[in-house]
């Protein structure tokens, strides 16, 4: 699967090979994890047998895996062809990371794209979360509370399912709760807006036969579809990106920066600190991406 470097709601475009005897090409678009139709139309023929498919505005908006269909027509007939690709955002644009780290002239943009990847999965891999921003289904659990803790960042709530059946949808204004929902401030939680403010939302809620009463209930499996992660990638992790690119492109990467306690020559004894390899291979960075890092909890 390639990847495309994709900007927020600006078309891109992508290059499809077909037989040198092709005469028209025809696509869809689908978004693999949500299985929705994307886009489609007649890709146009820029060489003999290169064709080039533009990406609009809405498939470009988010972070995604997608899988584009082909019908090939010709003299003899047609054939079905797939291509599937990633559109992901980057942590810093070519021009960004030449500002911030004073990358060498000659270094070219290809060059610069290729490291720019290696340091967004490095900085994926340290933190254990990414930047990006995507549609998708998550799904997570009541605990007879009026709050819904997420395990990330969640911006629009398009859809929510209880227990498998459509309490909320945004587009059809389908609407089953007894309060108003809304994403809390931190975005990583789904809360209850008691509108009367001299109604208790219950803790230890009334009942009936058919609903408990403003919470999210205990044990039941709660499926949010929504827009999740992140608007835009924060300046201190364009900072952190362009200052591993430069490290990749320094001949002295392997020393550089790397929490090193002690250091003796003729024949290099190299000492590490005890956390190096617990983040990204250079201090700086894991300083700036310090307080994005989630504490994870293992209950025995």
């Amino acid at each position: 699967m390639l990847e495309y470097l994709r900007s927020d709601y600006s078309p891109l475009e992508i290059s499809y090979t077909a037989s040198s005897y092709a005469t028209n090409v025809y696509f869809e678009v689908y978004d693999l994890n949500t299985q929705e139709f994307i886009q489609g139309g007649k890709a146009v023929k820029a060489a003999s047998s290169v064709f080039k498919v533009t990406l609009d505005a809405n498939s470009t908006a988010y972070d995604r895996n997608i899988k584009i269909e082909y019908v090939t027509t010709s003299g003899s007939g047609a054939y079905n062809q797939v291509q599937y690709a990633a559109l992901v955002r980057p942590y810093a644009t070519v021009s960004q990371i030449r500002d911030i780290a004073s990358v060498d002239a000659a270094t070219t943009d290809a060059t610069i794209k290729r490291l720019e990847r290696r340091a967004r999965l490095s900085i994926n891999a340290a933190l254990g979360y990414d930047f990006y921003k995507n549609k998708r289904t998550v799904t997570v659990y009541g605990n007879n509370t009026d709050v819904l803790t997420l395990p990330e960042n969640l911006f629009r709530i398009d859809a929510i399912y209880e227990d498998d059946i459509l309490i909320y949808e945004r587009d059809n204004s389908l609407y089953q709760l007894d309060y108003p929902l809304e994403v809390g401030e931190s975005s990583n939680r789904i809360k209850i807006v008691n509108s009367d403010e001299e109604k208790e939302v219950f803790e230890f809620p009334k009942f009936s036969v058919f609903y408990y009463e403003g919470i999210f209930k205990k044990d039941f499996a709660y499926k949010i579809d929504g827009i999740w992660g992140w608007d835009y990638v924060p300046a201190d992790v364009e900072e952190a990106t362009a200052l591993l690119v430069n490290d990749y492109l320094c001949n002295d990467f392997n020393i550089r920066n790397k929490n090193i306690s002690e250091l003796s020559n003729d024949a290099y004894d190299i000492k590490y600190g005890s956390d190096f390899a617990t983040g990204t291979g250079n201090l700086l960075v894991d300083n700036l991406l310090a307080h994005y890092k989630i504490p994870r909890y293992m209950v025995i």
